[in-house]
């Protein structure tokens, strides 16, 4: 009876820990970060990001747009390295970029995702806007 409940609960543990996981195919497309959390620890940073877009390109190019206030309105302003690239890790469910040297940690909750940037550790909550 113990062995059924301890493998009843790795079954469930896998079952969950395997629908949290995404794939490139995912995570390929352009991201607006709706939220940013634990904002004090990289304060620059944060403003910065506050409503970005982060964009992964197909052909593994990679580029972060920051809104900026132009006058009365908004535009926004390329702020990574020409040629900068991705790669996404599924089995750590992490993104790295080269020139920016990012590296970016996906996770769900909910239904919502999550990049965590694994330098400053800041949160960012993104949602694809279609």
């Amino acid at each position: 009876m113990k062995n059924l409940i301890v493998l009843f609960a790795f079954v469930l543990f896998a079952v969950s820990a395997q629908s949290q996981s995404l794939t490139k195919k995912d995570i390929t497309g352009t991201w607006l970060v709706q939220n940013v959390e634990n904002s004090s620890s990289s304060p620059k940073m944060a403003a910065a990001m506050t409503n970005a877009v982060i964009n992964l390109y197909a052909d593994n190019s990679f580029e972060v747009k920051e809104k900026q206030e132009n006058g009365t309105t908004y535009v926004y302003s390329t702020t990574t390295n020409k040629n900068a690239t991705w790669s996404y890790n599924p089995s750590t469910q992490t993104i790295s970029t080269t020139r920016t040297k990012m590296t970016l940690k996906i996770s769900k909750s909910g239904d919502k995702i999550f990049f965590t940037d694994q330098d400053s550790g800041l949160k960012f909550e993104v949602m694809k806007p279609i």
